[in-house]
């Protein structure tokens, strides 16, 4: 945290542009939580969206959050209107063209937004910075059309906005420093702890957390009660279980998402098949007020849901907590360890960032690989390599894990 405070986001002296004005595209959940943001802290925001239905809820969405602060008197009624006041809403372009940033928050489709980024490019000549919102596109593909690629860059928030405190702001390959550097500088102006990443299919985040809850499919499938499978987490210190956590996400998204990683890491990614029969129900999670939980109209979990227990076998004896714990915590340290060599980001301590912040990894255990290195190489390796050979493949230690345990050492060691 002290860390990023004086970070930029890139190495060397690289000012980030003055930003005052912000465009948000997409005005759902996600685009009102980041206008209210923006409007809360000080800045004027243009808000699009193609429906007067959309902007209506985005709008909805921004009002309530204020409120909220009302509510707990962290803000006087008229200054939470005067804030609200500086969201202006549109259904076309209009005022786009003398923005700074424009954050694009529409639906996870890269034709849709490589439409939205050619539109604006006609219109406002490139002047501004384009931050998508995207949750596992490459940024170097939504920019792979752009007249001015070095002025896109990924500006991930994570739901609920008003609560989660991380963005990754990811660098394509043609993303420039000084893009890089605004954007980094514009989230912490925003109140949020960003985490610098390097382009790559799920960034830092959904990377390490798509293996945690597909891995918990799995062990739904062979028979672990779902209340079982989240108390095991919960007694580990995650602020939700990893079933809980996939109606929290949205059961689409977590699908979607999944089936987009398994494309690029079939190997160690393929989908447990009960998120494919979900994907065929019109259960949503929480936002549709059914998953693999029932939800009330204000959100509280009501109690599990028959109707997605019928997708699963009968019930067995769940194993000790620290079993399966060790099911859904080994694949992330084993997939943190590849994002490491790739360098999606630099160090073990912005996997532990990442974490904490993202996800709520639990902070006593000092992040993913504090945790790791509190374990040993040696044990990881032994553990991951007994998973593969009893359960599937796909626990097979990576090069990177089988190395560190033939010479003993540990994730922060090699920062050091």
């Amino acid at each position: 945290m002290e860390g990023v405070k004086k970070a930029t986001g890139v190495a060397g002296e690289v000012k980030p542009l003055p930003v005052s004005r912000v465009g948000v595209l997409g005005a759902g959940v996600m685009g009102g939580g980041i206008a209210q943001l923006a409007a809360d802290r000080g800045l004027s925001v243009r808000m699009k969206d193609i429906q007067e239905e959309f902007l209506g809820k985005g709008l909805a969405e921004a009002n309530r959050l204020f409120q909220s602060k009302v509510k707990r008197k962290r803000l006087k009624r008229h200054e939470a209107q005067f804030r609200f006041d500086h969201i202006s809403p549109t259904l076309s372009y209009d005022g786009f063209g003398t923005l700074d940033v424009v954050i694009e928050a529409v639906v996870e489709k890269l034709p849709v937004k490589r439409q939205v980024l050619k539109d604006l490019e006609g219109l406002a000549g490139g002047q501004f910075i384009f931050a998508s919102n995207t949750s596992s596109l490459p940024i170097t593909d939504i920019a792979a059309e752009a007249r001015h690629p070095e002025k896109v860059v990924g500006m991930h928030f994570f739901n609920p906005v008003n609560r989660m405190p991380l963005v990754e702001v990811i660098r394509g390959k043609k993303t420039s420093d000084e893009a890089v550097a605004t954007v980094f500088a514009l989230a912490k102006a925003m109140g949020k702890v960003p985490v610098s990443c390097e382009d790559g299919p799920g960034f830092l985040v959904n990377r390490l957390l798509m293996p945690y809850m597909n891995e918990a499919a799995y062990l739904l499938l062979e028979g672990m009660p779902i209340d079982a499978v989240d108390k095991a987490m919960l007694a580990f210190g995650m602020p939700m279980g990893p079933v809980r956590l996939m109606d929290e996400v949205g059961l689409d998204v977590a699908y979607h998402v999944g089936t987009y990683l398994e494309s690029c890491f079939a190997d160690r990614m393929k989908g447990a098949p009960l998120l494919k029969a979900i994907s065929e129900t019109k259960f949503l999670g929480k936002k549709g007020g059914a998953g693999f939980y029932f939800y009330d109209d204000k959100g509280k979990e009501t109690g599990l849901n028959p109707a997605i227990q019928e997708l699963l076998p009968p019930p067995t004896t769940a194993p000790a907590e620290e079993v399966l714990q060790e099911r859904m915590v080994l694949p992330m340290i084993n997939e943190a360890s590849r994002i490491l060599a790739e360098g999606i980001v630099k160090t073990p301590g912005d996997v532990d960032l990442g974490m904490i912040m993202g996800t709520g990894f639990p902070p006593f255990r000092g992040g993913l690989l504090r945790y790791a290195d509190s374990l040993g190489s040696a044990r990881v390796a032994e553990r991951l390599t007994f998973l593969a050979q009893a359960v599937d493949s796909r626990f097979a230690p990576s090069p990177q894990i089988v190395d560190l345990a033939r010479r003993s050492a540990a994730f922060y060691a090699q920062e050091a």
